[in-house]
């Protein structure tokens, strides 16, 4: 360590949302932790969300941060709404967990994939909405996921965007008992029950029980994660705008994101 602490760098570069939960209390803690475990988002978190998707690329400087991140000894798990294969493919990572599909999939560090199995009922719908979604001419905005369906409306103008809004609302109204639909920025996703992203939190928690952890995400799908963290564990939300959210700190991306990780490494060593 060089005499400054991780907090005073930092500093400048965080927005304090709970006065319970200071930052210099939590780089202590790191810095004593047996185990450390930083699970991140990676659309709007880490990479700035794009027209089209397969261009989401991480922030300049992120990339050489988590490599040093999990040199150091941090362990690094992912929870996205991508599928876990298709963000494995895209990080500069190896031998990391990656909940995929909003925690339907789980890729383990040695890379074997697992699926929730899904009921007949909410694969039958799903399908039939995909289907609906495709035949009203929205097949580009058309996302198709294990368990999950969504359309994604960057893409579409002005009257395209209410089309697919409205067509969300129709199909949202019939939805069975074992599938839920939820809005996300810039889309809205169908998804079969009972797998979100507090889920792979808490599995996450349970795989790494003496870790010290925190979680980074910008989206409200993000919030579930945030309220399964442990007692001690931190929720960092990273957005250009704030929101109302149970996130103890808000992150301006990309120079405070990279500032908090940098942070993270000086607090680590």
């Amino acid at each position: 360590m060089d005499g400054t602490r991780p907090d005073d760098r930092a500093r400048d570069s965080v927005k304090l949302l709970d006065p319970a939960r200071p930052l210099e209390r939590f780089w202590e803690k790191l810095a004593a932790a047996r185990e450390r475990l930083l699970i991140l988002d990676y659309d709007g978190t880490l990479a700035p969300f794009t027209a089209h998707r397969d261009d989401a690329t991480l922030y300049p400087g992120v990339a050489p941060l988590l490599l040093d991140l999990q040199r150091q000894g941090t362990r690094i798990a992912f929870v996205t709404g991508r599928p876990a294969e298709e963000l494995a493919r895209r990080l500069p990572l190896s031998a990391v967990e990656i909940f995929g599909a909003h925690g339907q999939e789980y890729r383990a560090a040695s890379g074997t994939l697992t699926r929730t199995p899904l009921t007949l009922q909410a694969r039958t719908w799903l399908d039939e909405a995909a289907g609906r979604i495709a035949a009203h001419g929205f097949e580009r905005a058309l996302e198709r996921k294990h368990g999950t369906v969504a359309v994604h409306w960057r893409r579409e103008d002005q009257g395209g965007q209410a089309r697919l809004n409205a067509l969300a609302a129709d199909l949202a109204q019939e939805l069975p008992g074992d599938v839920q639909g939820l809005a996300f920025d810039g889309g809205y996703e169908f998804r079969a029950r009972g797998r979100d992203k507090g889920t792979a939190i808490a599995e996450l928690s349970a795989h790494h029980p003496q870790a010290l952890m925190a979680y980074l995400g910008d989206d409200l799908t993000d919030e579930d994660a945030f309220a399964a963290l442990p007692q001690d564990g931190l929720a960092v939300l990273v957005r250009a705008q704030p929101r109302p959210t149970r996130a103890h700190l808000w992150l301006h991306p990309p120079d405070e994101l990279l500032a908090f990780l940098g942070a993270w490494i000086t607090a680590a060593q």
